[in-house]
């Protein structure tokens, strides 16, 4: 019984070592802030060992964003920009395509002249009852305060709940036709009041 242990306990060391963790990203923390036209430099690395293949790293954008600037170096992955652009800004996802570990960092680039990304298309399209979000993205995570307006300083309409995000925006959940409007999203930099761009909100009645 002795020896048939000794053969059971020297298969399973015998075994290939596999030891998953998620991917290491270099500088740390949840966010980098970089200035607008600076250097931007993301490092992904794995100490992970599976049956003693490298892990095989790559960089994504959330939301399908397009990625620039990726570089491979042996085992470890880069994003390098030269002159980092307000476009550049959201959240980087490194995965390794082996185990499927991912860790992300959001990047802020931020902008002395906007507190806020500026977004091409300001119309939301939304069915009543649904929830929405307005991208009103800040370029500094010292923004504070983080709330909505409606456009004209008017109140907002009766009942109008949201919850605010610096890396999301602000969400509106159970959207009511009377929530229609122009609205402009608001927050403090170092004390001064600072202003998003204007979104039209336009409700469609439900089903």
């Amino acid at each position: 019984m002795r020896f048939r242990w000794a053969l059971c306990a020297s298969y399973f060391i015998l075994l290939p070592l596999t030891v998953w963790s998620e991917p290491l990203i270099s500088p740390g923390g949840p966010h980098i802030v970089v200035p607008k036209k600076g250097k931007l430099e993301l490092r992904c690395y794995d100490n992970s060992t599976t049956s003693g293949a490298p892990p095989r790293l790559r960089w994504y954008r959330d939301k399908s964003r397009k990625l620039d600037g990726e570089v491979q170096e042996g085992n470890v992955a880069f994003v390098r920009l030269s002159a980092a652009q307000l476009n550049h800004m959201g959240r980087y996802i490194c995965v390794n395509n082996i185990t499927l570990e991912q860790s992300s960092i959001y990047v802020y680039v931020k902008d002395p002249y906007n507190a806020f990304l500026h977004i091409m298309i300001n119309i939301k399209l939304v069915r009543e009852g649904d929830s929405c979000t307005i991208p009103c993205l800040v370029t500094d995570p010292e923004v504070t305060h983080l709330g909505l307006e409606t456009c004209d300083g008017r109140p907002l309409p009766s009942g109008m709940r949201y919850k605010s995000d610096l890396q999301e925006g602000i969400t509106i959940n159970n959207i009511q036709k009377e929530y229609d409007g122009c609205y402009v999203c608001v927050g403090l930099l170092h004390g001064v009041k600072v202003m998003s761009s204007k979104y039209n909100l336009e409700v469609r009645l439900g089903k």
